[in-house]
């Protein structure tokens, strides 16, 4: 008897210990998930400041400015993605601690199970004959098959309530493993994010260093960039005009909404309204696909917009828009800054379309690699020719892209990037 009262102290004090424990890890939930709230407010925050900043980003006070902000803000974001992952840490924990539970109950559900089975045995050992003459009277007897029935119905419920405990535990378990992989996600991002805050000191320090700090030198740069982004649009597209590919549209998916994913998180599909107080954590368009507005008023060289573009804030997550293989990665930067595509990404999808991704400020995936839709590809960001940050994607058949170099005239240099014939470009529009 002692010894079974010792096991239920046991029992009820490591209870009483986990109870503790649970509550304490709650409460530290609490605290960052405050802590979290707050940050994002703060980004929310800097996201509109940069917007605004971006209005006089064509001096160089202003583009200094909002690089300072970028700077703030990917700070802000390095906390958050902390505070995140020490949240996630803690549910970890309680996940834990909510699988040890669940042992604990199924073993607790077993030992009573073998008790209710042992008694069963006896019970079986005797037969019907041997109860009936071994009662002094027939109300002991039929007492004794009510118990036999009942230790039955005991057992049958205790074996339904183990299925479920068990069912719980994978649960529980999956769970678990999901956190687990959630976390190393964000410890992905955080790596990521420190990198972007380091590549956006160094773009701040070559620009001081390219202008002297003088207004001059820096409206001067900006006209020499638009010059050679102009005369390489003109190169590239006159080598794409040369490819001569038949496009069998039987071969491409049919034009609906949801053939495609989203490449950006909170992105709706509508014109962007052009005033700051609108809540600058939505993505949306900021240039269409074709002769719009922008490529009438002598954009593009009148060829018309290759893509399409959506608000980005610079560090903002860039998914793959369907499953695919990355069919290459580059920087025309390398070949000439601040006149093309900038850090870009090419996959090809299994149905026979490729997606480009442009203007990102870190690349996460390598040539080869295969993807998932909705998996994270890189950094939105403002590589290349971008009058701000964003993201630029181009939806083109498959079998009219590839991926080549280009000795450009313009720069001197050779660049590496994806050339189309001019039907393989398609509207992202119609497939989003």
């Amino acid at each position: 008897m002692n010894a079974g009262f010792s096991a239920m102290r046991e029992f009820l004090t490591g209870f009483t210990a986990r109870a503790d424990t649970l509550d304490e890890l709650k409460r530290e939930m609490e605290i960052k998930s405050e802590e979290i709230r707050r940050l994002e407010e703060e980004a929310k925050k800097y996201r509109g400041e940069i917007a605004s900043k971006q209005a006089t980003a064509r001096t160089l006070s202003g583009e200094l400015a909002r690089i300072d902000r970028t700077v703030k803000k990917l700070k802000n974001d390095i906390s958050l993605t902390q505070r995140s992952i020490q949240k996630k840490q803690i549910e970890i924990k309680i996940a834990a601690l909510d699988i040890e539970e669940k042992k604990a109950s199924i073993e607790t559900i077993r030992g009573g199970l073998a008790g209710i089975l042992k008694a069963q045995e006896e019970a079986d050992r005797q037969s019907v004959m041997a109860i009936l003459l071994t009662r002094g009277a027939l109300s002991d007897f039929f007492q004794q098959l009510d118990r036999a029935a009942s230790a039955e119905d005991s057992m049958v419920q205790s074996l339904d309530e183990l299925r479920a405990a068990r069912r719980e535990l994978e649960i529980g378990k999956s769970n678990a493993e999901k956190k687990k992989r959630e976390m190393e996600d964000l410890k992905s991002s955080l790596a990521g994010r420190k990198k972007l805050e380091e590549n956006e000191r160094a773009d701040r320090a070559i620009l001081l260093k390219e202008t002297k700090n003088q207004e001059k030198q820096y409206a001067l740069l900006l006209q020499e960039q638009e010059k050679k982004r102009a005369a390489l649009e003109d190169e590239v597209r006159s080598i794409e005009e040369k490819i001569r590919i038949t496009v069998d549209p039987s071969l491409l998916p049919r034009r609906g909404s949801g053939v495609l994913g989203w490449p950006l998180a909170n992105l709706v599909l509508s014109q962007c309204i052009t005033t700051f107080k609108q809540d600058a954590g939505t993505n949306c368009i900021t240039q269409n696909f074709g002769y719009t507005s922008f490529a009438a008023v002598g954009a593009y060289q009148g060829k018309g917009h290759n893509g399409t573009d959506f608000r980005a804030d610079v560090g903002a997550a860039v998914l793959a828009a369907e499953n695919g293989e990355i069919a290459g990665v580059g920087d025309t930067d390398i070949g000439c800054r601040g006149a093309s595509y900038g850090k870009w990404i090419l996959i090809r999808h299994p149905n026979n379309l490729s997606t480009l991704y442009a203007h990102l400020s870190e690349i996460a995936v390598s040539a080869g690699q295969s993807v998932q839709r909705g998996e994270q590809i890189g950094y939105a960001g403002r590589s290349g020719y971008a009058t701000g940050p964003h993201l630029h994607l181009s939806v083109f058949a498959a079998q009219a892209v590839r991926i080549d170099s280009i000795v450009s005239r313009v720069c001197g240099r050779t660049m590496i990037l994806p050339l189309s014939a001019v039907n393989g470009y398609l509207n992202p529009l119609d497939y989003l």
